[in-house]
């Protein structure tokens, strides 16, 4: 086979540089192999470890908001008892009834004369007290001169009655037998104010008329000169009051009972919970619940006081 003798030298010239490349291409041992540094991890562990809020340590002063939050509360729920009881304790139901009387011109419209008494009469034996005059002693100032008026209402056959301008607080009402003029008693009475915004107030009662023995004993214990029962001295701190009046202070009574029990349970779960918050919102909640002589106030400021500085938590 005949070959052209230009291709035959390019053959030849391109095996020669195969041969040259590889007796140039140096031979590199183990030892001579260059190490590649390792590089330091970017992030390292600094030892922190992370912390729950239910984990931290509970502020010392946690522990003073929550006796603070459980002595008001229980403040508050006595004085929320006392005024459910209205007969006994601090409270009654009487002396609130009479304080707001002293204060009636300056929170409600009430005035001089605003009082309205209406009631029933029942004799001893259940029957309508009929034919009986009803008298309440009332102070008027006229032109700058107080005098004394007795402005006064029969029963009708359904022993009822109705008096107009009188003034609301303590009065003296005289139940007079008008088939005998000398046999009657004496009440120690209270008349309610109006209400706020409400310029009468209206008091309804009951009234109970002694039997004729009892007058009988009467009379001979004086000598038959009189068949009058005076009970003004007997009724010093249980005068005769209208009791719907009373059902709005236990609805009171109830209010503080249950706000002094809540603000309790709102400060234990708390103070369990190491939660700021809700020993605030107990302290506020407390301070609501009022106290006798407005303790439970000055407590539940002192609490919410206490918990100002402390670190937050939701629990």
């Amino acid at each position: 086979m005949w070959i052209h003798p230009r291709k035959r030298n390019k053959g030849r010239l391109l095996s020669r540089a195969m041969e040259d490349r590889t007796e140039e291409a140096p031979v590199v041992s183990e030892s001579q192999k260059v190490m590649i540094p390792e590089e330091e991890p970017i992030f390292s562990s600094t030892g922190a470890t992370l912390q729950l809020p239910k984990d931290a340590p509970r502020d010392p002063r946690m522990h003073v908001a929550l006796l603070f939050i459980v002595v008001a509360g229980l403040f508050g729920a006595i004085n929320g008892l006392d005024f459910i009881d209205g007969d006994q304790g601090l409270v009654t139901d009487r002396g609130f009834i009479y304080s707001q009387t002293q204060t009636a011109s300056f929170i409600s419209q009430s005035s001089p004369g605003s009082a309205i008494l209406t009631g029933t009469l029942t004799l001893h034996d259940g029957s309508p007290g009929s034919n009986f005059t009803i008298e309440v002693v009332t102070k008027v100032v006229e032109n700058g001169t107080q005098r004394i008026t007795r402005p006064s209402n029969v029963t009708d056959a359904e022993g009822r009655f109705r008096l107009e301008g009188l003034n609301p607080g303590l009065m003296t009402m005289f139940v007079v037998n008008n088939s005998h003029d000398s046999e009657g008693m004496t009440h120690r009475i209270i008349l309610s104010p109006g209400a706020l915004f409400e310029p009468y107030g209206f008091t309804h009662l009951d009234v109970d008329y002694e039997s004729p023995e009892t007058f009988d004993n009467v009379e001979e214990e004086n000598n038959g000169l009189m068949r009058w029962i005076d009970l003004s001295e007997e009724q010093r701190g249980r005068e005769l009051y209208d009791p719907t009046a009373a059902a709005v202070y236990d609805i009171v009574g109830t209010i503080f009972f249950g706000i002094g029990l809540i603000a309790i349970v709102l400060g234990v779960i708390g103070w369990r919970a190491k939660s700021v918050l809700l020993l605030r919102t107990a302290g506020g909640l407390v301070f609501f619940s009022q106290g006798h002589f407005y303790s439970a106030c000055c407590l539940g400021m002192l609490a919410m006081i206490s918990t100002y500085g402390l670190n937050i938590s939701d629990g």
